[in-house]
């Protein structure tokens, strides 16, 4: 048996090079209770493989070397996406458990710093400042390792490249690598911390208070827009330093995230204090969904330092009529799709509240019709729920592809190659608002290809005027009744498509979303 471990999901180009009967990553393995890790740990056998697909996740290798040596395998190599393998062993494991145990020490002292200086900013007035788009510091402080696909990916790239048509100049300052970043910014590669330490959080505020360190002798920006993330305040830090207005970017608590779709966060109490000190010294705090707007307005943030707009699209990357039908038959068949198939597909995060899991369980339900109507299913991304997606389409290779991660470049073929496309998102499991704004929503119908998708708050009111097929969210029943409904009704696909991408066009491109954002600025 040969295994891969990693930190995060790998495309499936990268996969099928490693040649592994099975990839780990670490976020399921920090899911597991202290007894079934260890037992977990003991069947990995045979050949370890340590994948690093990313560059930038080099600094992640003594963790994985770590784990890896904890394992039962005979033989432990590292790979990269660039260069040949080359054999590590459990001594190496060791040295690095060591550096990893004085990193984990020093960690503390960051953390009891990083407490200092929010509990500061949250006493601190906010300052009054004067917005001017003369140079906008756009600033990234995600610890994204792998991460090059998905909507945060489209997210980021959307809102820089809009805000470079519209300022004088643009910097992106970022520790993930930039996708899809247009030429006119200049982007400035911030450091992540060299080893890390544990707890795997507290790397969090490590690289976090070094961010204005790094970013010491850049020009003086006239504006910080920030993406919040976990623990970071960093924006708030360098817009009063420069004496210039803070644009906090907010996507929801990242403390309720980690509550209800992973593990809760271990110093929950400092990424509480960092969220409200980035609120508090916002200028203007922006996000993409009213059921957002509503939630801070609850918080505390006044009304007009609010601005809501939902996601948007880069309309002409998807434009259907860019790709040739060869281009798309040869997508076909690259995963052994027929070309007279009709291929219903969903393209994204295999998250919690994606619903990739019922769909799956509505292929499973659907089968037989399936294979009636000469209906094909294609998923594409991967993520935690990979595991329960595999088990539910297990022996429905016939007529389920999984094709695993493809570049963000990659989707709008995969997108163009279809025949119909599935956005089946499921509530918030704690009956909480849906406040999610799918970036996928708005590539589907910027695509130009009929939707199935769930009628959830915003996803329904978009699509709500005769643009696609709504079903009740979380029922793979009802799916599969949307499904039928587009199968065999060619003349309402074209309808529905045809309105969806005009639709797009006149209400959803990043240009509008950003426009949006500075008309309240």
């Amino acid at each position: 048996m040969t295994f891969a471990l990693s930190a995060y999901p790998l495309s499936g180009r990268f996969r099928e090079q490693l040649e592994v009967d099975e990839v780990v990553i670490l976020p399921e393995l920090r899911r597991l209770p202290p007894g079934q890790l260890a037992a977990r740990l003991r069947q990995l056998r045979g050949t370890c493989v340590i994948a690093l697909e990313d560059p930038a996740s080099e600094t992640l290798l003594p963790i994985l070397e770590v784990v890896a040596s904890l394992t039962a395998a005979r033989r432990i190599e590292v790979a990269h996406a660039d260069r040949p393998r080359e054999a590590t062993s459990r001594r190496r494991g060791i040295v690095h458990g060591a550096q990893l145990t004085a990193a984990s020490v020093a960690a503390q002292a960051e953390l009891r710093r990083a407490e200092k200086e929010t509990a500061s900013l949250l006493e601190a007035p906010p300052q009054h400042t004067t917005p001017s788009l003369e140079r906008v510091l756009y600033l990234n402080a995600n610890l994204w390792f792998g991460v090059t696909t998905g909507g945060s990916v489209a997210h980021v790239a959307g809102v820089v490249n809009a805000l470079a048509e519209r300022a004088g100049a643009v910097e992106l300052a970022t520790a993930p690598a930039p996708v899809g970043i247009d030429a006119r910014v200049a982007v400035l590669r911030l450091r992540p911390p060299k080893r890390y330490a544990l707890p795997v959080e507290a790397n969090l505020y490590r690289f976090g208070r070094s961010v204005p360190a790094q970013l010491h002798d850049i020009v003086r920006p006239s504006l910080v827009y920030q993406r919040h993330s976990v623990g970071s305040y960093s924006g708030a830090l360098l817009a009063r330093r420069h004496r210039v207005p803070l644009v906090l970017e907010y996507n929801g608590s990242e403390v309720w995230v980690a509550r209800h779709w992973g593990r809760r966060l271990r110093y929950e109490g400092l990424a509480l204090a960092a969220e409200e000190a980035s609120l508090r010294h916002a200028h203007l705090v922006v996000t993409v969904s009213e059921a957002l707007a509503d939630e801070l307005a609850e918080r505390g943030v006044d009304e007009q330092r609010i601005a809501w707009h939902p996601n948007g699209v880069d309309a002409g990357a998807f434009d259907p009529a860019r790709f040739s039908d060869e281009e798309r038959a040869a997508l076909r068949d690259r995963y052994g799709l027929a070309r007279h198939a009709t291929v219903a597909t969903f393209v994204g995060t295999f998250g919690q509240w994606h619903g990739v899991d019922v769909f799956a369980r509505a292929i499973r339900e659907s089968a037989d019709w399936a294979r009636r109507e000469n209906l094909r299913f294609l998923l594409v991304g991967d993520g935690l729920t990979m595991p329960t997606v595999r088990e539910e389409l297990a022996g429905l290779d016939d007529i389920a592809t999984i094709a695993g991660l493809v570049p963000q470049a990659a989707a709008p073929l995969h997108l163009a190659a279809s025949d119909i496309l599935v956005s089946p998102h499921v509530p918030n499991a704690d009956g909480s608002p849906f406040f999610g704004s799918p970036t996928k929503l708005f590539e589907y119908m910027a695509a130009g290809k009929p939707i199935v998708a769930s009628d959830l708050d915003q996803i329904g009111d978009v699509l709500r005027d005769d643009l696609a097929v709504l079903v009740r969210p979380g029922d793979p029943d009802d799916l599969v009744r949307g499904l039928r409904e587009l199968v065999g009704d060619p003349a309402r696909r074209a309808h529905l498509a045809e309105r969806a991408r005009r639709r797009v066009l006149e209400q959803y491109t990043w240009e509008h979303h950003v426009d949006a954002i500075l008309a309240r600025l």
